[in-house]
């Protein structure tokens, strides 16, 4: 059976409008009230001429219209219809042969748009690239998710956005021949996306993946296989997003025949719903435990001029829904019944208990999340803390140091500036200490020597000498009478002399004949002058 690709979006007043492929692959739309079918009496409405290969289309919850396609000369284009004229705008565009965009979708929650497209390359060694657009149509943040090799053979299976504004992502990668699902979610909370997990590794070859997360952070795959000549609906679990490798299940199978089932697809709305098309008929099976046991598969009857429809339906209607649903239909009409249910005291009761553990559980996750930080946060501190402490040990050591050379450096200066002494010099001599009579004889004659008295006695300045002087000129001296006294010492100074002569040698000048009597000791010259005899 081929399926066309329709998507239908209500807008907040009931209206529908309709997007789908012309068979020239054009982008057609049309919209219709609540009262009227899709299809039947609104006339089709030509978006753009150019062909395209494939289109996804979205409403936000201003009635804002968002569609997205790839053109045949890959160019993503973006198209808005902000309630009066549509506006275009080109996302990406591929110039490179080696590279396509493999897959794209459009999202939104809110007023929030989500753009996902993957570029793939052809080359064995080629870099392959997982962009993410957000924005409200006129500002957007533009990301580049996640990088990987082209010999990886990620191909991207489905990505999903629940009713909190998460963005759920399955894509798939091989490995030494053995293909893996792996699993991401995108937070608008932290506007990030965490690392991706492994979630299962099936066993034999897969199509057709989809993946619907419910509003408790469950997350909920089915997947097609075939066995011999039978075709396999599987189904697997991951009960919580925070830890999906330790509460990953074992897959069950859902459906089992030699009848190829054609996009199933889940519903979770008051139980849980599997749902595909299968030789004209739409088959349903449900489950009341949240997957591990299921019904046997029914075909819901329906007239046969009805045509069974597959479709993306996206309306705001149900907080408690996902904006954005695959289904199965009869005329682009939901064959399950998705109005809000009147819900019993005793339900409601029930349902805000679970809503509040649900909030505690989240609450409870975020403060041992925040605890486990400010932990990290405080060793980080703590180890700063002992880091400046052994800094502040390291400068206090080398300003020690730096003041020890300083004093070495002043003493080697002032040692530098001192005279050396000289080893072979003599030691001083040791003057001796006059005696009295000495000392006043030494204070009261000035110190002269031979030289300075013969200058005296031939210089015309000085004072001639009188008759009655004591002091006798050189030529006049009386050598008799200088020995006489020289040799009348008294005792006491004849000790002295001897003991001064014991401790010191004192030198003696020698002294010529005409010269007066004169007695040198140390550095002081006595002159004794002759007396006259009436002295």
């Amino acid at each position: 059976m081929s399926v066309d690709k329709s998507f239908v979006l209500k807008t907040s007043s009931g209206n529908r409008w309709h997007f789908f492929l012309s068979p020239e692959q054009n982008i057609v739309y049309s919209q219709s009230d609540s009262q009227s079918e899709i299809g039947t009496t609104t006339q089709n409405v030509l978006l753009d001429s150019q062909p395209v290969k494939d289109l996804a289309a979205t409403i936000d919850s201003s009635d804002n219209i968002h569609v997205l396609a790839c053109t045949v000369t890959n160019h993503l284009v973006y198209y808005r219809w902000n309630g009066l004229k549509w506006q275009r705008q080109t996302v990406e565009y591929i110039r490179s042969p080696a590279q396509n965009i493999s897959y794209f979708t459009i999202m939104a929650y809110q007023d929030i748009i989500h753009i996902l497209y993957y570029i793939k390359g052809s080359l064995r060694r080629g870099t392959e690239f997982l962009i993410h657009y957000r924005g409200n149509g006129n500002k957007w943040t533009r990301q580049r998710t996640w990088t990987f090799a082209s010999d990886s053979l990620t191909t991207i299976e489905n990505a999903f956005i629940d009713n909190l504004g998460n963005v759920h992502l399955l894509f798939s990668q091989q490995s030494n021949n053995q293909p893996s699902l792996l699993y991401s979610c995108f937070s608008p909370s932290f506007s990030s996306w965490a690392n991706p997990i492994t979630i299962y590794k099936p066993g034999r070859e897969y199509a057709e993946c989809y993946l619907y997360a419910d509003p408790r952070q469950g997350i909920h795959i089915i997947w097609k296989e075939k066995e011999g000549t039978n075709h396999i609906i599987r189904y697997l679990s991951v009960r919580s997003i925070l830890q999906p490798e330790s509460d990953a299940q074992e897959s069950r199978v859902i459906y089992m025949g030699q009848d190829e089932p054609v996009h199933p697809t889940l519903l979770l709305s008051n139980q849980l719903y599997c749902l595909w098309e299968m030789k004209g008929d739409i088959y349903c099976t449900a489950s009341q435990d949240g997957g591990n046991t299921w019904s046997i598969p029914r075909a819901i009857p329906h007239a046969p001029p009805d045509r069974v429809t597959f479709f993306y339906y996206t309306s705001f209607d149900r907080p408690d829904l996902p904006p954005t649903l695959r289904l199965w239909g009869i005329n682009y009409k939901e064959v399950l019944d998705l109005s809000a249910p009147q819900a019993t005291p005793n339900t409601t009761i029930a349902q805000k208990k679970e809503d509040q553990q649900l909030a505690y559980s989240k609450l409870e996750k975020r403060i041992a999340a925040i605890e486990h930080q400010l932990e990290n946060i405080t060793s980080s501190i703590y180890a700063f803390q002992e880091q400046l402490l052994q800094n502040g040990k390291a400068m206090y050591f080398l300003e020690a140091m730096i003041k020890k050379l300083n004093f070495q450096v002043e003493q080697l200066r002032t040692n530098s500036k001192q005279p050396f002494p000289y080893t072979d010099m003599p030691q001083k001599e040791k003057r001796p200490v006059p005696n009295k009579e000495q000392a006043y004889l030494t204070s009261s004659t000035p110190p002269s020597s031979m030289d300075d008295n013969a200058t005296r006695s031939t210089s015309p300045s000085s004072p001639p000498i009188r008759p009655d002087s004591n002091v006798l000129p050189s030529s006049e001296g009386k050598q008799p009478a200088a020995q006489s006294n020289a040799t009348a010492q008294p005792p006491q100074e004849a000790e002295n002399s001897s003991q001064g002569t014991d401790s010191v040698q004192t030198p003696t000048a020698v002294q010529p004949k005409d010269a007066p009597n004169r007695i040198t000791l140390g550095n002081v010259d006595i002159i004794i002058n002759p007396q006259d005899e009436e002295d």
